[in-house]
């Protein structure tokens, strides 16, 4: 929980990303300008990035860090969503219409983005040189934010997945705690039988065979119980074992999600 804390410190440190101008993409992804269609399938210039992550991670990612920023929009044409009459000065300083879609699959996603004046009245990435820019320096901070969000579901599955094995392990501790007493009984009526046990005297004429094969008798179900009970055991021990590296390498693990920088 303490390197969710973290993340979450860094997540809230990172808000405004857009804004900060990063340089470089985190995934080393270059944004670029490229006729394609629209959101009415025209032919538009528009800024696009292909980054190399899954696309559904991109669209969910971008999304959820649009809505804490205030931008809300819907599902448009030809896969676009559009953010209508929204004032965003990370793309433009004036109100402004934006359109945005995510393509690809599960290894690459590709962002597309249309900025409009209002109706339909698109910005040319080629002419407006400062709304290339800042439209570049938007889509480089769209890495980072896809990279912190996969990040973080990575961090909760591996927290799902410690308290599973911990759930495991102090069940396999219980089932040892349990056989451990079991056999602290067979021993117990172990020692009891030999306490009590008849000594054979081959003097004694009286002996009484009946007695002695029975407690000949108990003494080996005693002994096989005790001999399945430790059996048991010690397979027990040995998931345990097993459970508890498992544990420790996932606790080694997590967090561990390798940087990309190209």
């Amino acid at each position: 929980m303490k390197k969710l804390l973290l993340l979450s410190i860094a997540l809230i440190a990172s808000v405004g990303l857009f804004a900060q101008g990063l340089e470089k993409s985190l995934s080393g992804a270059t944004p670029e300008i490229k006729t394609a269609l629209g959101k009415d399938k025209e032919l538009v210039n528009l800024y696009t990035i292909t980054l190399p992550y899954p696309a559904e991670d991109i669209k969910t990612a971008l999304h959820e860090r649009l809505k804490t920023e205030g931008i809300k929009g819907s599902k448009g044409k030809n896969n676009f969503y559009a953010f209508k009459e929204v004032q965003y000065t990370h793309l433009w300083d004036k109100t402004c219409d934006i359109y945005v879609s995510i393509t690809g699959n599960k290894e690459v996603g590709n962002v597309n983005l249309i900025i409009s004046q209002g109706y339909d009245n698109y910005i040319d990435p080629y002419k407006d040189t400062i709304t290339t820019e800042k439209a570049y320096k938007w889509l480089k901070g769209v890495d980072r934010v896809v990279y912190e969000y996969i990040h973080e579901q990575t961090l909760l599955t591996h927290e799902e997945e410690l308290k599973d094995i911990e759930k495991e392990l102090s069940k396999l501790e219980s089932q040892r705690d349990k056989l451990e007493s079991k056999i602290k009984k067979v021993e117990d009526k172990q020692h009891k039988l030999d306490a009590t046990k008849t000594v054979v005297n081959e003097n004694d004429l009286n002996v009484d065979s009946k007695k002695i094969a029975k407690e000949q008798k108990q003494a080996l179900a005693l002994q096989k119980e005790f001999n399945d009970l430790t059996n048991e055991l010690n397979s027990l021990e040995v998931k345990i074992k097993d459970t508890r590296e498992d544990l420790t390498k996932k606790k080694n693990h997590i967090g561990y999600f390798p940087c990309p920088i190209g």
